[in-house]
């Protein structure tokens, strides 16, 4: 099956990104279409930030309990 398709092409720091859609999209869908991909793009965003702090969190509650560990022994 032969389909006409519109495609619009941006470089980015070298990085080729494309966007094709059907020729008769209408531009509101086009623009919702969009959208949707920025808001998947702002959700991986938000994954990575909380596995970042979830990173440095770990060795903050690790050198925390080291710290108890070792007021107890200088307690006893």
């Amino acid at each position: 099956m032969l389909k006409n398709c519109t495609r619009l092409e941006c470089i980015v720091n070298g990085k080729t990104g494309h966007f094709y859609c059907d020729m008769d999209t209408q531009l509101h869908e086009a623009k919702e279409m969009i959208f949707q991909f920025q808001k998947y793009i702002g959700l991986v965003e938000d994954q990575v930030r909380a596995q970042e702090e979830k990173k440095e969190e770990s060795p903050e509650q690790e050198t925390a309990s080291d710290e108890v560990i070792h007021v107890e022994d200088n307690c006893c």
